[in-house]
């Protein structure tokens, strides 16, 4: 920060405290352990805070399981008194005289801000910034001095910090006194719902861009960068020509026979006789013992699915919700789920491409990838049906969206738990509950959400 701007003073004889106690209610988990860019909102608080302020007081109602880094704990001294409770612990508590008193689901703490609110306090009770949206009390300076008023605003009964401003010397920063300093535009955003953290998660994506914009040169040689194969692959039964799906070339066996069983085209593993692959010429020939399939009576009704490339299916909704519901006892601790994740994305790294994995007991099976995240599903459920594999207790990781084509494909298999680092639709998360299919979306670092009733995941309600 330029020296120069008169008001500004250093902050390292000053605390910072950080309000986590709230009851997060909108979001529906506690804010302060939510990831964000790659760590939780309130580590991130006081990692920031931490190189501004001498000192850093964290005012909470609950048990904190993650490592703070120096930063000082203190409870309301009277739970439940919302914020302003919040902040008179937390002046308690401070060893200064001049607080920064922040919220902990503002993620985007400008120092320029900060600093330059740092320049009017001392000389009044409480320095609030206004911004087109309203005084912004949670992202304030608060002297001691401010105590009385605040001790007297909880006694009467009250709860919302503007009411103690009538008995305090409170100076207003306008919006056009910060418009001009970095970060002013982002600084005053919070974190209260799960809309408003993807929209945050967008946000610092486009500030990584703008730090460093200028253009790299990507090594093709590098097997982690190598460019996406991509080739019309065409599937024939008995000689009848029944799909192409565009895909990578790869476990072609197991896409065709997981494709075919998912779409009712196979069934019972010993109707097959062989498979013949031409990589050449994208073709795929399945012989089966039967004359007939189910294949010439399905090419009339073909569904645009929301797959990869416009791709469609035999099976509509209304022929999956004839699906035997999956019966099986199948669960997996909550806990377990983050670190499978975790496993699963390490060993899933190749630019361009989806990967699906199979988990059993505990450990990644196989992981299988494609340009098309329907083919990784249906290889998998490819290689179970050519293996004859019959115990079906697994969970299958993709890093794709889930939809009901792929709920549709897990049912067939009897796969009973669907996971992935993204979301599921409304018609996946419907479908899966009829059929007795668990779906877990936005697996990011600890935390996850469940789409469906949660049974088989064992903790997850806790």
């Amino acid at each position: 920060m330029d020296d120069s701007m008169g008001n500004v003073i250093k902050t390292n004889k000053m605390t910072a405290i950080i309000l986590a106690g709230g009851k997060s209610s909108r979001m529906g988990r506690d804010k302060s352990l939510v990831e964000f860019d790659g760590e939780p909102l309130l580590a991130r608080a006081v990692r920031v805070l931490g190189e501004l302020f001498d000192e850093v007081v964290v005012v909470t109602n609950q048990d904190i399981p993650i490592e703070l880094n120096g930063a000082g704990v203190v409870h309301d001294d009277v739970p439940y008194q919302g914020p302003l409770g919040g902040i008179s612990a937390g002046l308690k508590a401070s060893s200064h005289e001049n607080n920064f008193v922040i919220a902990v689901d503002m993620p985007f703490i400008s120092a320029d801000v900060v600093e330059y609110l740092a320049g009017f306090a001392g000389e009044t009770d409480v320095v609030v910034p206004r911004t087109p949206n309203g005084l912004e009390p949670l992202f304030a300076f608060y002297n001691k001095r401010s105590l009385p008023a605040i001790e007297k605003a909880l006694a009467q009964g009250e709860r919302k910090i503007i009411s103690m401003f009538p008995q305090a010397n409170v100076r207003t920063v306008e919006h056009a006194e910060m418009v001009g300093l970095k970060g002013a535009d982002t600084t005053f955003l919070n974190v209260n719902t799960e809309r408003d953290l993807k929209d945050a998660q967008v946000q610092v994506r486009g500030m990584s861009v703008e730090k460093d914009n200028s253009p790299k040169v990507v090594d093709l040689d590098d097997d982690d960068e190598r460019i996406p194969v991509e080739r019309p692959v065409t599937i024939y039964v008995n000689s009848e020509e029944l799909v192409t799906v565009q895909a990578s070339l790869e476990h072609l066996d197991e896409l065709a026979c997981g494709f075919l069983f998912a779409e009712g085209v196979l069934q019972e593993r010993g109707e097959l006789l062989d498979i013949r692959i031409n990589e050449e010429r994208g073709e795929v020939r399945v012989r089966t013992k039967k004359s007939t399939t189910n294949a010439s009576k399905s090419m009339g009704k073909r569904f645009v699915t929301s797959g990869c490339g416009k791709g469609f299916s035999f099976v509509s909704l209304g022929d999956a919700l004839n699906i035997a519901k999956n019966k099986s006892r199948f669960t997996v601790p909550a806990k377990d789920i983050p670190e499978l994740m975790k496993q699963f994305l390490r060993s899933s790294r190749r630019a361009g491409m989806h990967s699906s994995g199979l988990i059993k007991d505990g450990e990644i099976a196989f992981i299988r990838q494609d340009i098309g995240r329907h083919n990784t599903v249906d290889m998998i459920v490819g290689r179970l049906w050519l293996d004859g594999v019959d115990d079906r207790d697994v969970l299958l990781f993709t890093t794709g969206r889930i939809s009901y084509e792929m709920v549709v494909k897990a049912a067939k298999a009897r796969i009973p738990v669907l996971v992935t680092r993204t979301a599921a639709t409304d018609m996946a998360a419907d479908l899966a509950k009829r059929l007795g299919i668990e779906v877990v979306g936005y697996v990011r670092g600890a935390n996850m959400k469940v789409y469906t009733d949660g049974a088989r995941i064992v903790g997850s309600r806790e």
